[in-house]
């Protein structure tokens, strides 16, 4: 059994490293070779799809500013 130090067992800790880097290595490799370049095409194109665009950050910055001019200013005490 390994030696329990503070909180975690640090054999198994190294162990889990080793083998989740290697497979990381493994499925990296086979993902950057695949077509799109492991890039799930469908998946991207329903994210970008939700994405918002530059349009809509302008509009949401002048909302913004509109409602800080409206604020009545706080009094000190």
């Amino acid at each position: 059994m390994a030696k329990v130090q503070g909180e975690g067992d640090y054999v198994s800790a190294r162990r889990y490293n080793s083998e989740t880097r290697k497979f990381v290595k493994a499925k990296g490799a086979a993902a950057s070779s695949a077509p799109g370049g492991g890039v799930d095409q469908a998946a991207l194109r329903k994210a970008l799809s939700k994405a918002r665009d530059g349009g809509q950050d302008k509009r949401d910055a002048k909302l913004m500013a509109k409602t800080e001019k409206r604020r009545a200013p706080r009094k000190s005490h």
